[in-house]
């Protein structure tokens, strides 16, 4: 019987974990806001005449040294990959890739959380194929 609880306890705690990371309302609501950071840096990126040594600096000044502005992806790790002169950014929870968007399209582009199988939190959009 205590085998029986112990298991039912585990099934029920991951449940929790898995609604709790792929609520729709919140994973619209990080998508909505890593379209406007992804456009951002990629605007910065094509416009800026200012070289960025590091992706980091790229997007703190993407986001005019805001950082109020990335508090909503505190606790996710956020990636920006730069492609030529696109820019991509990923949106991770530990190894597990959540949402995906190329700062040059108007949408956000791939709800990664979503999909039935587990992706790694590894960049999949070629931004050479995808941005005009």
């Amino acid at each position: 019987m205590k085998h029986l609880l112990c298991i039912s306890l585990i099934v029920l705690l991951s449940g929790c974990y898995t609604s709790k990371n792929n609520n729709p309302e919140v994973m619209a609501d990080l998508a909505s806001q890593l379209k406007d950071i992804a456009t951002a840096v990629d605007g910065t990126l094509k416009f800026s005449e200012t070289p960025y040594s590091t992706t980091d600096e790229l997007l703190k000044a993407a986001v005019n040294n805001d950082l109020s502005k990335l508090a909503p992806f505190g606790e996710y790790t956020l990636i920006v990959n730069i492609q030529d002169d696109n820019a991509v950014l990923l949106l991770c929870d530990a190894n597990t890739a959540l949402i995906e968007d190329a700062g040059c399209t108007a949408q956000s582009d791939i709800q990664h959380w979503g999909a039935e199988a587990i992706h790694q939190c590894e960049i999949t959009i070629n931004a050479r194929q995808l941005c005009n």
